[in-house]
């Protein structure tokens, strides 16, 4: 615009100042090297804006080609970016779909062209491992590393992946620096959970707990159920490790809530029988009856190797008077009068645990009793029934 105003400008000029030089147009005389050259002042003129009509002209020609070499490259750009979002779309179809290597090639081709070449990558690991070529996962990973090494997206699928593939002490790893940064991250925390689950590592489950909890992706019985099979890990531990002496230690520091939890004291007895600390084991039974009848504790007292019977009898039959329609109370006094050789006794109270529940083991244990009273087809009869107890239905025959 400003260099057509100045064109008009020299135009309106010429119009004023040349009737006024006519018959007085100068001389202009150049001289280079031996060569001369001679014009009027009105020619220099003329040629001088001859020479800008061309440059500006050349000007504008060279603009139209780079504008049009622009608009090419911009549509080859185009082109190959439309393309690149065609073949990751396809490939994520492919990878939910299962079609694992055309997935991954989709995914890797498309990411040099692709609008979010990270997500292209992640894909593609994931593709490459469902192929189990932990190798190509590794190699889109690093890949992924490079674009942005701080990516979360990249830390979760890598250890995503690793846990996946059973590589559990690397997803470890992974998890641990993303709680440094992003402490309540839920996939984090989910995969933290499963993580120890897979490792065994019951204490830090535990601690993990409240936070799963607070973060909502535990609900009530989920908790209840994790919490426990938690705390049934450690003691596991600390059986296998310490020994009798730790494990009471152990039990001792938990606080009371947690020891007054049959299913927990039903496991501490197991270990302590296990070790043959069954002495001990009665005696926590004992106390934990006098509080509260549990059944999983009542059916667990037969099972002790005990030098004298006869108290854990008087505990139970004291037991029977408060509750004696209990058919675990009848069974656990039947086997205890049966170790005592009191068989009249134990098949009293065999029948009285029968009245109250089908048992295959009651009916095995009664079968055994009225054997030793010589009542053999009463036995074989109480045989039967139990087998046909303990053998799956037959389907009718066709």
């Amino acid at each position: 615009m400003i260099r057509l105003l100045l064109l008009v400008l020299v135009l309106a000029a010429g119009l004023v100042v040349g009737p006024q030089l006519a018959g007085q147009q100068g001389y202009v005389l150049i001289s280079a090297a031996e060569q001369t050259l001679e014009m009027s002042v009105t020619t220099l003129l003329v040629l001088v804006g001859i020479l800008i009509a061309v440059l500006w002209a050349l000007e504008w020609l060279l603009r139209k080609l780079l504008s049009i070499s622009s608009t090419a490259t911009g549509w080859l750009s185009g082109r190959k970016q439309r393309k690149a979002r065609q073949q990751t779309q396809t490939g994520l179809i492919k990878l939910r779909e299962g079609e694992w290597k055309k997935a991954e090639k989709l995914l890797a081709k498309a990411r040099p062209h692709s609008d979010a070449p990270m997500h292209n990558l992640l894909a593609a690991a994931e593709a490459a491992q469902q192929r189990q070529n932990l190798q190509a996962r590794d190699q889109y990973l690093q890949q992924a590393a490079d674009l942005n090494a701080n990516s979360l997206a990249l830390a979760l699928t890598r250890a995503q992946l690793h846990s996946q593939s059973g590589q559990h002490e690397e997803a470890l790893a992974s998890l641990r620096a993303i709680k440094r940064q992003h402490p309540r991250n839920p996939v984090m925390l989910a995969l933290l959970k499963d993580t120890y689950i897979h490792l065994e590592d019951w204490s830090a489950l535990l601690n993990l707990l409240p936070t799963l909890k607070k973060a909502q992706l535990l609900d009530d019985a989920q908790f209840d159920a994790l919490h426990e099979r938690a705390e049934l890990g450690v003691m596991a531990h600390v059986a296998s490790q310490q020994g009798t002496e730790g494990l009471l230690a152990h039990w001792n520091q938990l606080p009371k809530a947690k020891r007054n939890q049959p299913s927990l004291l039903a496991e501490l007895v197991k270990h302590l029988a296990a070790r043959n600390a069954d002495s001990e084991a009665y005696i926590l039974l004992r106390e934990a009856l006098k509080k509260r009848t549990d059944d999983r504790l009542i059916a667990l007292i037969p099972t002790l190797d005990l030098p004298d019977n006869y108290p854990a009898v008087v505990m139970l039959e004291e037991l029977l008077t408060q509750d004696s329609r209990n058919p675990v109370l009848h069974s656990a006094l039947g086997q205890l009068l049966m170790q005592s050789g009191k068989w009249q006794d134990a098949r009293s109270h065999f029948e009285n645990a029968l009245e109250y529940r089908t048992d295959v083991s009651d009916y095995a244990y009664l079968a055994d009793v009225l054997d030793k009273l010589d009542q053999g087809k009463a036995a074989s009869d109480v045989s039967r029934t139990a087998l046909k107890l303990a053998l799956p239905e037959q389907p009718p025959a066709a």
